[in-house]
C-alpha cells in the first residue's frame, strides 16, 4: 500500500500557491513499438502538460496566438489620418495558460500531434491518479487516447507548435519498482521510473499500427514540475542495456539523467545489483558531475550528437556516452511559463546507442564493476530562445 500511496502523491498536480499561475507540470511516457507487418521498431512519447494552469482556467491561451490590440477608435484615427499606424501595436504578447496532450514518434520522419485544453476541461480524481481530458485518459495502470490535427488546421494555427496527423493508443503499463527521487527543491521536482516501466498494447500513427511488447518496449516514465523548465535542458535515459562483460541482456538495469538543476544534473541508476542515486539538491561536495551535448565531426556514420555524462563521488565513477544520428533527431518548441513568446527549443531522439561504465574507487585505482552497451536511449537537449522580433 505504501508504494501505491507514494505513486498517487507524485502523480497529483504538483504546482501549488502562486505557481498554479506561473509554472509547468509534466507527466511523460516513452516506449518502443514494432510496426505490424514490417517489424520496424520506433520509439514513441506521450505527454500531458499543465502550463500556468490557473492563470486562465476557463480558456486555453497559447502564447504564440495572435491577439489584435487595435481598437475601433484607433482604426478610425488611422483612416482619418489623425494617427500614425507606426504608433500602434497590431498585436500583444499573451502569457500562456493551458493544458496540452502531446503524442509523437521519433527516429525516421519524427513528428508530434498536440491538442490544447482549458484547465476546467480536465477532470482529476484526487484519491487515485486518474486524469481525463478530451479523448485522452491517464492513470497508474492505463493510457488511452486519440488526437487528430489536419494539415489545414496547422496552416491556420501555427501557434499549435505541432505537426499534422492522427494518433491513437491503448496501453497498459506497470512499474517493477516505484518512482525514484531525482530532484526536489521547492517548487521544482523530478521523479523517474528509471528502468522500471513496462508497457503493453498498441499505438496507431497516421494509419500505421504498432504493437508494444512488454519485453521489448524500453519503457520510461517520469514526472517533472517547477516554476519553469530546466535551462539548459539535458536528458538521457535508457532501459535497454547489454553487459559487455557477460554478453547478457540486463533486464533489470537502466539509468536516467536530468538537468540542469542549479547548474547540476541528477542521475538515478540501477546496473546489475547496484542502485545509485545522485540528486542535484544534495550538497555540492557529495558528488561532481560533468555533462554536455556536443556535435561530432561527420564520419562514415554521418552527423551525430553526443550526450556525455561523468559523475564521481567518494566511492564510484560513472561514465555515460550516448550518440544519436542527426537524421533521426526532432526539434520541438516548448513555451515557457513567463510568456513573451519565449520558448525552449529541444532536440531529441529515441535511437541513442553507446556505452555506460561503472567503476569502484579502491584507493587511487579504479575497478571496473560493469561495462554495458546502450541501445534505444532517449536523448534530449535544449536551450531557451528569445522570440523573433
Amino acid at each position: 500500500m505504501g508504494s501505491i500511496k507514494k505513486s498517487v502523491l507524485i502523480n497529483r498536480p504538483q504546482l501549488a500557491g502562486s505557481y498554479k499561475k506561473s509554472g509547468v507540470d509534466i507527466w511523460r511516457y516513452s516506449f518502443a513499438g514494432s510496426e505490424i507487418g514490417t517489424g520496424a521498431e520506433r520509439r514513441f512519447f506521450i505527454e500531458f502538460e499543465m502550463l500556468n494552469p490557473y492563470l486562465s482556467p476557463a480558456e486555453s491561451k497559447l502564447g504564440y496566438q495572435s491577439r489584435v490590440n487595435i481598437s475601433a477608435e484607433d482604426l478610425q484615427n488611422v483612416l482619418a489620418g489623425t494617427a500614425s499606424a507606426q504608433n500602434l501595436r497590431s498585436e500583444t504578447f499573451v502569457v500562456p495558460s493551458y493544458c496540452v496532450v502531446r503524442a509523437g514518434i521519433y527516429d525516421v520522419k519524427p513528428r508530434q500531434i498536440c491538442e490544447y485544453f482549458a484547465t476546467k476541461e480536465v477532470a482529476f480524481n484526487t484519491n487515485v491518479f486518474n486524469v481525463n481530458v478530451g479523448h485522452c485518459s491517464f492513470s497508474d495502470e492505463k493510457l488511452s487516447g486519440f488526437l487528430d490535427c489536419p494539415l489545414s488546421e496547422i496552416h491556420e494555427h501555427p501557434e499549435y507548435l505541432c505537426d499534422a496527423g492522427s494518433v491513437s493508443w491503448e496501453l497498459r503499463y506497470d512499474f517493477k519498482k516505484e518512482y525514484s527521487k531525482g530532484y526536489f527543491q521547492r517548487p521544482d521536482g523530478w521523479y523517474t521510473s528509471v528502468c522500471n516501466a513496462v508497457f503493453a498494447g498498441t499505438i496507431t500513427f497516421d494509419g500505421k499500427e504498432y504493437t508494444v511488447n512488454p519485453k521489448k518496449c524500453a519503457g520510461y516514465v517520469d514526472r517533472l514540475w517547477g516554476k519553469t523548465y530546466p535551462d539548459p535542458y539535458f536528458h538521457v535515459s535508457c532501459s535497454n542495456l547489454t553487459s559487455m562483460i557477460t554478453g547478457q541482456l540486463m533486464a533489470k538495469s537502466g539509468f536516467a539523467v536530468q538537468g540542469a538543476f542549479a547548474d547540476r544534473v541528477s542521475l538515478s541508476m540501477r546496473i546489475g545489483e547496484k542502485e545509485l542515486t545522485f540528486c542535484a539538491d544534495e550538497p555540492k561536495r557529495s558528488y561532481q558531475a560533468i555533462w554536455e551535448c556536443s556535435q561530432m565531426p561527420e564520419d562514415e556514420n554521418g552527423e551525430r550528437l553526443h550526450w556525455s555524462v561523468s559523475i564521481t563521488n567518494k566511492k564510484f565513477v560513472i561514465d555515460i556516452d550516448v550518440f544519436c544520428p542527426a537524421s533521426q533527431l526532432y526539434v520541438r518548441s516548448w513555451e515557457l511559463p513567463e510568456g513573451k513568446r519565449k520558448i525552449l527549443k529541444v532536440i531529441g531522439g529515441g535511437s541513442g546507442t553507446g556505452e555506460v561504465r561503472l567503476y569502484k574507487k579502491i584507493k587511487k585505482n579504479l575497478e571496473l564493476i560493469e561495462h554495458a552497451h546502450v541501445a534505444m536511449a532517449l536523448c534530449q537537449f535544449g536551450k531557451t530562445e528569445d522570440p523573433e522580433q
